[in-house]
């Protein structure tokens, strides 16, 4: 049974104040604590007391070091990375000295008890017994919650300075704590500056003033304006790949990932909504809970209303309160009512200050710390035995295969470094070997029983799925025309995601592999290479990663729009072809490199006769152009989808990318550019204005390519735009549903409802979208034909959210170049609505049609959704690099 004593007592003792005396004075946020003041306090190095305003990022760092040299032997600090524009990514980690003296013991014993496998039954019960309980503690994910990182240098300085207070001093000894102040250094930044750009007399608590309304495109996503906590296991951010890889070196046994929300709302703890993933395990579960009771048995006794249960589930694996949990650790969202700043007026009136929001974080700081202590022994056996039963389930279940076929082999190499990099034991089959099927040397093998099975499970079996009973709730709310209650995304199994071949092998392979790290290069090169004719990729995500370098080192590239056979060998569509005639002399040199820094193998042919499909010199083989990228920036677009395009073709693909504010783009010489994007977002025909319309589409007409994402191939489909035929769909009407009612008739003819079918018929309205679908994998297959699929899978699968679906083209306006599935086979992974399977079965999810002489491009869903969809790399960039060759 747990203890609650301790930091009950420790708020009771030190930090209940009155409410006019807490709000009144800003610089006393721990009353009646005696401190050390041999500890510097906050002001003489940052200047202000914590909570009385806001604390760049280079003042909460410089803060939390001066702290490790004042205590060095209780406090020690490092650097974890780098973000995009250069900030540091600090962590700081506070315990007893004897526990400092020996961290580098301690953080291997924590490993020593992930594995089970090397650490027997005495060698685990000895750790448990010596071993401090790792606690973590983020904050600040999100740059625009700023009370957690100011929250993170109290609790650093009440751990060092509490003095005389044996509560604060056992905690230490039983816990090494580390403090990870700011995850998101950029985001927080930009959000200062906005927040201080808009100050006057005082600060402004009306939520309309410019302080209470933050710019496009926020303080909480990075500088690709990712959101981080969205990007655990897809890891396409240097904050977040730091972050994950110092949270493996140390193994900690409890995560709280610390927050902020909507400036209404109370506090948030676990245990949380429905529904759970089927892969925690009980122990977790209960654990989660027995420190959410201790939470809230320390909100009683300061006077600090909260809620459980009621919101953000615990479903996604991507979130940094959930990935963390398939390593063994009791992982857990908290949420404050966000000040958004120094004070916030809430919608009853009353104010909320960042002081307020700073001492709720420090407490439920302290309350984790605490039931971590008082819980060591517990959670430490658990984490233990966490990843002894992950072994043994994964002994029944085998292994998981990745074979390098498919469309595109080099997409398993990325997938299995992914996996590799967060952990995931790899290997690579030596030999050819039978196990459910035949496969080649160098398919990764995935033994299941490892310490980091459950982890490898999550990701990549498209089976893990909603629970039966949430489900069927949801359809009951549906019918009453309620919103369904998933928090996130229901889908995300990473095969699909990256479009290459997954086996659930019950049988364990016997081959010998090699074990693959996350850093292990991509294996590139040329053969035949010095004195060909002539030299051919194979598309995929290596080879468009060769085509972009080959454009900006001025190669001329042909790209095939059909298969072809040349010297007895057949080569697919998309295939990339230099020929010596049209490259430089150093052309071989140059081709060698970027095939080694790509990935990608490159396979020189002595000659370029060609004896089935275009020859290399055809109308069907034409030259790919640099095109000059243009991306609509700011509103009215959503700043994660602009962030991730832009991430996708300049961080991942190498190539630059001009980012223009929207409404420039009305008086804007877009002749400048090729090609130009409209990512996912609404309100683009206001934004633009009748002028802004009009110049996007005579560009268009003049030769450019205009690729509209989500919400943008919404504005091309609108007819006021006079581009895209296509266009949104409603609701498909319900058979059931009696007819409505004339507004000005006092009567309506009476009907008899016999069943509750007929009820929800006649209850629901009569026009309107479909309902809104979460984040699920749909089925797609693609049009051989057309250029914009050459290279591509003939099936896809993509992530899809939302209530659009569109109509298709006839064959006299364009292409339908992707397709969803029929009903019966549309589903890859998730939850999807009857109504919306039906209606969105065999419709468009990606359409071409030419304007003039230029082309229309338009993806209904976003490809670059989360950086994780890696299979649809190749279809958006086929629009972007392919799509300038085919304009006039």
């Amino acid at each position: 049974m747990i203890r609650l004593l301790s930091v009950v007592a420790l708020v009771c003792g030190l930090l209940l104040a009155p409410a006019a005396q807490v709000q009144a004075r800003a610089q006393d946020l721990f009353p009646g604590a005696n401190l050390d003041t041999a500890i510097p306090a906050p002001e003489g190095v940052i200047g202000h007391p914590v909570g009385a305003r806001l604390t760049p990022v280079a003042d909460i760092h410089r803060y939390l070091e001066t702290l490790a040299e004042a205590a060095p032997d209780r406090m020690v600090t490092g650097e974890y990375g780098r973000t995009w524009q250069g900030r540091r990514l600090i962590w700081a980690a506070i315990s007893s000295p004897e526990n400092i003296a020996r961290l580098d013991q301690i953080r291997a014993a924590s490993r020593a008890l992930a594995d089970p496998r090397t650490t027997d039954a005495a060698e685990a019960r000895r750790l448990i017994a010596d071993t401090p309980a790792i606690v973590w503690l983020a904050y600040s994910v999100h740059g625009n919650e700023v009370g957690p990182a100011e929250a993170s240098m109290a609790v650093a300085r009440h751990l060092l300075a509490a003095r005389g207070d044996p509560r604060i001093q056992r905690m230490l000894q039983d816990t090494v704590v580390v403090l990870i102040p700011t995850q998101n250094p950029d985001g927080r930044d930009r959000f200062i500056n906005g927040y201080r750009a808009g100050q006057g007399l005082e600060s402004d608590p009306d939520v309309q003033s410019v302080q209470g309304r933050e710019p496009w495109p926020s303080g909480r996503f990075n500088h690709y304006l990712f959101d981080l906590n969205r990007d655990w296991f897809a890891q396409t951010q240097p904050e977040t790949r730091g972050h994950a890889a110092l949270q493996m070196q140390w193994k900690p046994q409890v995560v709280a990932d610390i927050h902020e929300m909507g400036t209404d709302q109370t506090y948030f703890f676990p245990p949380e909504a429905d529904p759970f993933n089927p892969l925690f395990t009980d122990s977790q579960l209960a654990m989660r809970e027995v420190i959410g009771r201790a939470h809230g048995q320390v909100f009683d006794a300061a006077g600090i209303d909260y809620f459980t249960r009621e919101y953000f589930d615990a479903f996604y694996p991507g979130f940094g309160d959930n990935w963390p949990g398939y390593s063994g650790a009791i992982a857990m969202t908290y949420e404050q009512g966000s000040a958004r700043g120094d004070v916030r007026r809430r919608s009853d009136g009353s104010l909320l200050t960042l002081f307020e929001t700073v001492r709720s974080q420090f407490l439920i700081s302290l309350s984790t710390i605490d039931a971590a202590a008082v819980n060591r022994r517990q959670l430490m056996s658990d984490f233990h035995a966490y990843h002894a039963s992950a072994i043994e389930d994964g002994r029944r279940l085998g292994a998981i295969l990745l074979p390098r076929t498919g469309a595109d082999p080099t997409a398993a190499d990325r997938l299995a470094r992914l996996l590799a990099g967060q952990g995931v034991e790899v290997g690579v089959a030596g030999a050819g070997f039978s196990a459910c099927g035949s496969h080649a040397a160098g398919t990764y093998v995935i033994d299941l029983a490892q310490p980091a099975g459950r982890l490898a499970r999550v990701l990549l079996d498209p089976s893990i799925s909603l629970p039966a009973d949430f489900t069927a709730e949801q359809e009951r709310r549906r019918a009453q025309g309620l919103d369904h209650q998933l928090y996130d995304v229901a889908a995300w199994a990473l095969p699909l995601a990256y479009n290459t071949p997954a086996i659930q092998c019950r049988s364990r392979p016997g081959v010998a592999v090699t074990p693959l790290s996350g850093d292990a290069p991509l294996s590139g090169g040329v053969i035949d290479g010095q004195t060909a004719a002539a030299w051919i990729v194979q598309p995929g995500l290596s080879g468009m990663r060769f085509l972009t370098a080959a454009l900006r080192e001025g190669l001329t590239v042909r790209v095939l729009e059909a298969g072809f056979t040349l010297d007895g060998r057949d080569w697919p569509a998309g295939s990339l072809v230099l020929t010596r005639g049209a490259n430089p002399d150093d052309a071989p040199a140059r081709i060698a490199r970027i095939a080694a820094q790509a990935g990608a193998t490159v396979q020189g042919v002595g000659d370029t006769w060609v004896t089935s499909g275009p020859s290399l010199g055809s109308g069907r083989a034409p030259v790919a152009r640099a095109p000059r990228i243009a991306m609509a920036w700011e509103a009215p677009t959503g700043a994660t989808s602009a962030g991730g395009l832009r991430w996708m073709i300049e961080q991942a693909y190498g190539y630059p990318v001009t980012i223009i504010r929207t409404a420039q783009m009305a008086t804007s010489n877009l002749g400048e550019y090729d090609v130009i994007i409209l990512p996912d977002g609404g309100g683009y025909a206001s934004t633009l204005g009748e002028r802004g319309v009009a110049n996007l589409r005579d560009w268009a007409r003049q030769g450019g390519v205009l690729i509209g994402v989500g919400g943008g191939m919404g504005f091309m489909s609108e007819p006021g735009s006079q581009m895209l035929a296509t266009r949104l769909e409603g609701r498909v009407a319900d058979e059931d549903a009696s007819e409505p009612a004339p507004a000005d008739e006092a009567t309506v003819p009476g009907v008899i409802l016999t069943s509750p079918d007929q009820l929800r018929g006649a209850i629901r309205p009569a026009e309107g979208s479909p309902d809104s679908i979460p984040g699920i994998l749909l089925r797609a297959t693609t049009d051989p034909d057309h250029w914009l699929a050459a290279g591509v899978a003939h099936t896809l699968n993509i992530l899809a959210s939302g209530s659009d679906i569109y109509a298709p083209l006839r064959l006299d306006q364009g292409a339908n170049v992707v397709r969803f599935a029929g009903p019966n086979d549309l589903l890859a992974a998730g939850y999807i609505w009857d109504e919306n399977r039906a209606q969105l079965a065999y419709k468009p999810a990606v359409v071409a049609q030419s304007l003039g002489s230029g082309q229309l491009i338009g993806f209904a869903h976003d490809p670059s959704a989360r950086g994780f969809m890696r299979g649809l790399d190749v279809l958006f960039l086929n629009a972007v690099f392919r799509g300038p060759s085919h304009t006039r």
